[in-house]
């Protein structure tokens, strides 16, 4: 699993655009996922790798910060 912060330009959860979520896979720009509180469907725009050096206590995760828009079917 991949602990993932998801960002949006759109309220995606209780009115935000960002919610934290583990997803079992790398999504990659283009890809749809179903997000929030009403499971729209959100298409990825930008993936972003997070790898922590050495010294950092999370030395031994790779975060993923995810942007999304509403995707074109949900418009």
């Amino acid at each position: 699993m991949f602990r993932t912060q998801i960002n949006s330009n759109a309220p995606i959860v209780k009115g935000s655009g960002k919610m934290m979520v583990e997803l079992p896979f790398i999504p990659h720009a283009g890809d749809n996922l179903m997000l929030g509180d009403s499971q729209a469907l959100w298409q990825v725009v930008k993936v972003t790798y997070i790898i922590h050096d050495e010294f950092h206590p999370k030395r031994d995760f790779v975060d993923l910060v995810v942007e999304v828009v509403l995707s074109e079917d949900q418009k």
